[in-house]
């Protein structure tokens, strides 16, 4: 679910780098995933677009390849004419779960 070429081209070899920014992600993440689960709760779909903006970058760094399509869903769909609140609601469960996977997929790699 991710791919760690990028970041670890950017750390130079430096494995404490790589594990100072994939902690950093995964804190930024649960906070996004709660900002985000609180959002929904007031329907706020400009609070979700503005943390999955937030967290494209880290996920591109991180070569989360696999939910880049969501996170721009989720960023941008709300903006559009022919909103459908139900099919942004789905996006963004497919989003809470599949970073949930990959959160433990991550954490996995760090004990290893």
């Amino acid at each position: 679910m991710y791919d760690l070429t990028q970041l670890q081209a950017l750390s130079r070899g430096d494995d404490s780098f790589v594990n100072k920014m994939i902690d950093s992600f995964l804190t930024n993440l649960n906070e996004g995933i709660e900002e985000i689960n609180e959002a929904v709760s007031y329907n706020d779909w400009a609070t979700i677009a503005k943390v999955a903006h937030r967290l494209k970058p880290s996920f591109q760094i991180l070569g989360v390849n696999s939910l880049s399509e969501v996170i721009l869903h989720l960023e941008k769909d709300y903006l559009n004419d022919n909103f459908d609140e139900n099919s942004y609601n789905e996006i963004i469960k497919k989003f809470v779960s599949s970073s949930g996977v990959l959160k433990g997929q991550i954490q996995q790699f760090l004990h290893n």
